[in-house]
């Protein structure tokens, strides 16, 4: 699915021809002016590829990437979201859709996965490349965010609650701090005691003041309750509302 440099598949200009040398003994002049013009017709057949129209289509990322219809990079850029870069391949989809719970791991251990949040479309219509800092929530509570040195690869939503969960959220009213505590609930399932080590994390302001600090904490657990019930999950069954 991806390549160990964080690429799901190359650019379709880049083309690796062996050296050329001249004519062993025996070899006529003729055979090494067609070997020639055979190397020129096919970079000219690639050239027009390259600028072939794109298929007016809509796909998902990772069945585009499957498909080999579409190449990405992706890197870490922090808690919150995942830089990336989508090209599309001579004939691929003019529109590319990352759907809500689609997975980033990092490729280096001991850093964070990320589950997108909501519906990103990607427009290539006008472009064969677009770039876009994709929206994410951390799903590995204990470990470090990846960074933009970190490269990362996309897979399919593995949780379906995770899926209906990043479905139902909107980016504008939900505050990113209830919306990344659902996410734990769901990826780790962890007890309150454990996000005593992530307030700091997660709370916007910086609060000094202990009983604002618990206003605010029990606010974010309301507001996460709050979204759980929204993707038809019972919050109660989560360690972190006991």
């Amino acid at each position: 699915m991806i390549s160990p440099a964080g690429r799901n598949s190359p650019p379709p200009c880049r083309m690796n021809l062996s050296r050329e040398t001249y004519p062993h003994e025996g070899d006529t002049i003729m055979k090494s002016a067609l070997r020639t013009t055979t190397v020129s017709l096919l970079l000219a057949l690639l050239a027009c590829g390259l600028s072939a129209p794109a298929i007016s289509a809509t796909a998902d990322l990772i069945d585009a990437l499957e498909d080999g219809a579409i190449w990405a990079e992706f890197r870490g850029t922090g808690d919150m979201g995942v830089d990336a870069v989508i090209g599309r391949n001579p004939g691929g989809p003019s529109h590319v859709v990352v759907a809500p719970g689609t997975q980033f791991w990092a490729q280096s251990g001991g850093r964070q996965g990320m589950s997108t949040i909501g519906w990103v479309p990607i427009d290539l219509t006008q472009t064969a490349v677009a770039r876009l800092t994709i929206p994410t929530a951390c799903t590995n509570i204990s470990r470090l965010a990846p960074e933009p040195r970190h490269a990362m690869y996309a897979v399919r939503c593995p949780d379906e609650r995770m899926r209906v969960l990043c479905s139902r959220v909107d980016l504008e009213k939900d505050d990113p701090g209830a919306v990344q505590l659902a996410v734990w609930a769901i990826a780790n399932d962890p007890p309150l005691r454990t996000l005593s080590r992530h307030w700091q994390s997660i709370i916007e302001a910086e609060i000094t003041d202990d009983a604002v600090l618990q206003s605010e904490q029990r606010h974010l657990l309301d507001e996460a309750w709050a979204l759980l019930q929204r993707a038809n999950l019972a919050p109660e069954g989560f360690r972190m509302f006991r």
